[in-house]
């Protein structure tokens, strides 16, 4: 890395009901879980999510939605089609030229984008 060159490497949410939440972004959004949890379960837990990692964290006082989590993938319709497979309601994915957009929520309504090609 070069002097003074940031790399973002985690994102921490804080967040109420770990159960609930791990599991959405385990097997609605479909991230693998860090194979390294040092800490137990149900206060702190990881996802790998390519160059960075997304940190889940007990609080009693959560983040409430402010944040906004933004994810490129490969295929935007691809990704809509598997978070509707797994029983949410979706806006209808529009094509605008070749490249595409959504929002959702988590458990706990902090925002996730997800952007790329159609």
């Amino acid at each position: 890395m070069k002097e003074n060159e940031l790399n973002l490497s985690g994102i921490m949410l804080f967040v109420k009901d770990m159960k609930t939440v791990i599991a959405f972004y385990r097997d609605v959004i479909g991230l693998t879980p860090d194979e390294d949890q040092p800490f137990p379960e149900h206060r702190f837990f990881r996802f790998n999510a390519g160059d960075c990692t997304l940190c889940l964290h007990s609080a009693s006082k959560p983040n409430e939605g402010r944040q906004k989590l933004m994810f490129h993938v490969e295929s935007v319709s691809a990704i809509h089609q598997h978070i509707k497979s797994k029983g949410k309601r979706l806006r209808k994915l529009e094509n605008d030229e070749g490249h595409a957009i959504f929002d959702i929520r988590d458990p706990e309504g902090n925002r996730i984008q997800f952007y790329g090609k159609y």
